[in-house]
């Protein structure tokens, strides 16, 4: 049996709820876009700005002016892309790689807290249920939209 509006209401209104409510926490520990672009350089060793940009949806720009910062810091290594000699790659420092430490601890706290009166089969399911649901929407990017292609190219 197919599921509800009510059913998806059920699992949209929370899931918004809680987002939003993550992403204003992120905002008060850390600027979001540099700590992206940690996790990014973490996860992919060296990493163009091009590349977070498109990531994360923004100009290239705030990348560029993001990326000096962490550079100032300490926390990222620039060097040329021997590929394309107009762009840089960015690598994690040392101290880079205990920034994200640092940020994954807090985050892992913050969250520890949050699922403190759950079991642990229930904290795992939910995570099987996110990674479940993650799949999906990525699958979900992957198709085409509905309609007409002349239809969609218009929009």
């Amino acid at each position: 049996m197919p599921h509800s509006d009510e059913d998806l209401e059920s699992v949209v209104y929370p899931l918004s709820r809680i987002s939003e409510a993550m992403r204003r926490a992120q905002l008060r520990a850390a600027d979001p876009t540099r700590v992206a672009i940690l996790r990014l350089a973490a996860v992919k060793g060296r990493v163009r700005p091009s590349e977070v940009a498109a990531e994360l949806d923004v100009h290239q720009s705030s990348i560029t002016r993001q990326t000096r910062a962490l550079e100032d810091a300490g926390h990222v290594r620039l060097e040329a892309d021997p590929e394309d000699r107009r762009s840089c790659l960015i690598s994690l420092t040392e101290p880079g790689w205990d920034e994200v430490r640092r940020l994954t601890k807090l985050g892992l706290d913050r969250f520890a807290d949050f699922l403190r009166d759950w079991s642990a089969e229930d904290v795992r399911r939910l995570g099987e249920l996110l990674a479940r649901l993650e799949t999906s929407v990525a699958a979900a990017k992957k198709r085409p939209a509905p309609g007409r292609r002349w239809q969609r190219e218009a929009d």
